[in-house]
């Protein structure tokens, strides 16, 4: 009795409603061979079968019968080498395993032409080493993945100068790393957490020199820190929300100013020096003298009372220059005298004690002479005694 081999044969399956569902190649009853399936008369799959699953290379079809994978499959899987396309432009080139992107591959923009990333992948995921591409097919990216997610890696501008070289952290910035202008000189080296820089960092000019040193938080200066103009310190203290803010330094062409600063204006008690000399100490408002101070010239001290937006107002005492003897010692208005004051010859004896506006002798007042003794009391006229 001879040996009994079984037959492929060329068959076509139907459906209750009389639908051709499969047309090929059949062994057994079942799709092996070369054969095409159907949905309601379109085409879905066009390739090799075997035990009635897709196995080898095949093709698979969209509802529009538009191509949507070429490649190889096994047990109806994809699994090896195939390309995955849409509307007729190629999505993706590389390996699959049980229907998911595996290994090597090569992801497009939607034109078929340009390589929107090339590199390792797993489980659909990319994973491993890769680049992500310009359209102009300059490197955008350069690094390792993990779970779709960089980790690591160089990020390029269009111009292929290096943008960012560092961690990531979904897919954002992270940790030390350095960020570079697009004329490939250093931006900041330092710092960096969501992306933003926080902790302490370099920032830099886009002729590479240092304008600021110190500490970050979300972007912006806070903690201390230290400005630079033309490698010059111009300021260093304390900042909060990128505004000099607590206890600092600032130097601005003659002026030095040591003390308070709220908001990055000088508030608060501090210290003030013009072309190196001491001008004032005492407190500040919004920038101007504001409140109780000391007002210097040629380091000696001039003026020791209130003050308000720059002008001596309220009460104070005003001394010869270059000397400690008063000369004045009473009411301030708009940085003159005015209300009551008494103003001494340099001998410290009285010259005049009464009212004043305007820096004139005006209402009552009294004048002596410098010996002490009185001369004249009653009533003033804009710095004139009025006698009858």
């Amino acid at each position: 009795m001879g040996n009994c081999h079984t037959k492929k044969e060329y068959n076509i399956e139907k459906c209750c409603n009389n639908k051709v569902i499969y047309e090929g190649a059949m062994k057994n009853n079942k799709k092996d061979g070369l054969g095409i399936s159907y949905i309601n008369n379109k085409k879905v799959y066009e390739g090799q079968w075997s035990n009635n699953m897709k196995n080898g290379c095949g093709t698979l079809y969209d509802s529009n019968e538009q191509i949507c994978y070429i490649g190889n499959f096994i047990n109806d899987k994809k699994h090896g080498s195939g390309t995955e396309k849409q509307n007729q432009h190629i999505l993706y080139e590389g390996e699959y395993i049980e229907d998911k992107k595996n290994g090597y591959g090569t992801l497009y923009y939607n034109d078929s032409v340009s390589v929107y990333y090339e590199g390792n992948f797993s489980d659909d995921k990319k994973n491993g080493n890769g680049k992500i591409y310009f359209k102009n097919g300059n490197i955008k990216i350069n690094g390792t993945w993990q779970n779709d997610n960089l980790i690591n890696g160089s990020e390029f501008w269009e111009n292929n100068n290096i943008k960012y070289q560092g961690l990531f952290k979904n897919d954002k910035y992270f940790g030390n790393s350095s960020i570079y202008y697009k004329n490939g000189n250093l931006y900041y080296c330092g710092g960096l957490l969501e992306g933003l820089k926080s902790g302490y960092g370099i920032l830099y000019d886009t002729n590479n020199t240092v304008i600021y040193e110190g500490e970050w938080l979300n972007n912006e200066k806070s903690g201390y820190g230290t400005i630079y103009n033309n490698n010059k310190i111009i300021y260093k203290g304390t900042f909060k929300n990128d505004l000099k803010s607590g206890k600092g330094e600032l130097r601005i062409n003659n002026i030095y100013y040591k003390g308070s600063f709220l908001e990055d204006l000088k508030n608060g008690y501090g210290t003030l020096f013009i072309n190196s000399k001491l001008n004032y100490i005492g407190i500040f408002a919004n920038n101007n003298k504001n409140g109780n101070g000391k007002l210097f010239k040629n380091n000696k001290i001039l003026f020791n009372g209130d003050f308000y937006n720059n002008s001596k107002e309220g009460t104070g005492i005003l001394y010869y220059d270059n000397s400690d003897k008063i000369l004045y010692n009473g009411s301030w208005s708009n940085d003159l005298r005015n209300g009551f004051g008494i103003m001494y010859y340099k001998n410290q004896k009285i010259l005049y004690k009464g009212n004043w506006i305007n820096n004139m002798a005006h209402a009552y007042g009294e004048e002596y002479n410098n010996e002490g003794n009185l001369i004249y009391s009653g009533e003033w006229k804009y710095n004139s005694k009025c006698i009858n």
